[in-house]
């Protein structure tokens, strides 16, 4: 009987013991890989990259250098070599921003920069055929992602498009007085042509309008009112072209701001 206890208890405790033990290996293990491995930028989009994995695919992610499985990052965990980014990223993802209109400029600008900094081709000049490849792709998939995002009309019209809407160039969806309204802002445009101060007057108004607009964007966006977003969309293509056109006029007479 006391035999028998003695080892239950020796049992029990080994037990405890080696299940300690595993789970020190464990932690070890992960602070190895993602303190010495994972660049600190791709941890901070990691959750990001990996819900697109869990919705592209279940399976397990194999390196394409060592065959390693890893979750999703950007480099694998194991060989540190760059791999293919996951399917269906869009570009908030890329970026690694939360998917909404209402961005914050220098929070996208200071990740952009970061991207660029781990991605950029010069960083691979030394490395193999496929990462070089790799590392354009990407560093392409980053410049298309902050160029959009950046520009409020662009990050408008991906996030319809997001929703499966396209506006197209020749659209008729807007009322005849708005129509009659951009006729009359065109034509103020082409009276400006070689005046400093109406240029100048003409810009000031027209950025204005478009500040209104993004707001009113915003807005919409957060009621998830996408109906709304996308009239407002085909308003603000048309003030942005009018834009375009001051812009050049403005760059024309070399009028400095």
């Amino acid at each position: 009987m006391y035999l028998r206890k003695t080892l239950s208890n020796f049992t029990k405790k080994y037990n405890v013991l080696y299940l300690n033990f595993i789970q020190q290996q464990q932690n070890i293990h992960s602070y190895y890989v993602d303190k010495n491995y994972i660049p600190s930028l791709i941890l901070t989009n990691k959750s990001q990259y990996s819900n697109v994995s869990q919705r592209s695919s279940d399976s397990p992610l194999k390196c394409w250098n060592c065959n390693f499985v890893y979750k999703s990052d950007l480099f694998c965990s194991k060989c540190k070599v760059l791999q293919e980014p996951p399917e269906n990223l869009t570009y908030f993802d890329i970026i690694g921003i939360a998917k909404s209109y209402d961005i914050n400029i220098s929070e996208i600008q200071k990740k952009y920069k970061e991207l660029q900094k781990v991605l950029h081709p010069d960083k691979f000049s030394t490395k193999s055929e496929k990462e070089k490849q790799l590392s354009e792709t990407l560093s392409t998939l980053v410049n298309e992602a902050y160029s959009t995002l950046l520009h409020p009309l662009k990050r408008g019209l991906y996030m319809l498009k997001l929703n499966d809407i396209m506006i197209s160039e020749g659209t008729n969806n807007v009322d005849k007085e708005f129509l009659f309204e951009i006729m009359e802002k065109n034509e103020e445009v082409e009276d400006a042509a070689n005046n400093e101060e109406k240029i100048k007057k003409l810009i000031q108004e027209n950025e204005s309008i478009l500040n209104g607009l993004t707001m009113e964007i915003t807005d919409a966006f957060k009621q998830e009112n996408i109906k709304k977003a996308e009239s407002l969309l085909i308003r603000m293509k048309y003030y942005d072209s009018i834009s375009n056109k001051l812009k050049k006029l403005r760059y024309d007479l070399g009028i400095i701001e």
